[in-house]
């Protein structure tokens, strides 16, 4: 009985273990043809291996108020990673959920690139792979106003 129990413990100890971040779903990344606004192509990341743009999508936002962007980086190998931003802060929430937050203070297109290297076992080097996320800043929105009486 007890090398029974020993052998399912190691097995559920190795898939926890071995199996993190091995799930990853194949990344379809964006074209931005139907942007409402004009994106800089030589402002898109590009993929260090495939050389294609790594184009994340866009986040409207009014000028002044804060936006967020949630993502998840994912390696195959199951290599730790590092995950930096360069724009706006950052905060990891449970299931390895990464959020990006920050409030713009001037009109236009931002471009926020988001990066995750891995950290291989020696004598393999880190691989960086950068997306970038357009923010597009619109001026505050006035409500109107509504007068009674005749002008």
């Amino acid at each position: 009985m007890k090398p029974i129990l020993i052998t399912i413990a190691m097995l559920i100890l190795c898939s926890l273990t071995f199996g993190q971040n091995t799930n990853c779903p194949e990344q379809e990344y964006l074209t931005w043809d139907s942007s409402p606004v004009v994106i800089d192509p030589n402002m898109i990341a590009i993929h260090p291996i495939s050389g294609q743009p790594l184009y994340l999508g866009e986040v409207m936002v009014e000028l002044g108020r804060e936006w967020s962007y949630d993502f998840w980086p994912c390696d195959e190998d199951g290599d730790a990673m590092t995950v930096t931003v360069d724009h706006g802060s950052m905060v990891v929430s449970t299931g390895n959920v990464y959020t990006v937050r920050a409030t713009e203070t001037s009109i236009g297109v931002k471009y926020v690139n988001i990066s995750a290297a891995t950290v291989p076992a020696l004598p393999s080097p880190p691989v960086t792979v950068t997306g970038t996320l357009a923010i597009i800043v619109t001026p505050k929105d006035h409500a109107p106003v509504l007068c009674g009486g005749r002008p």
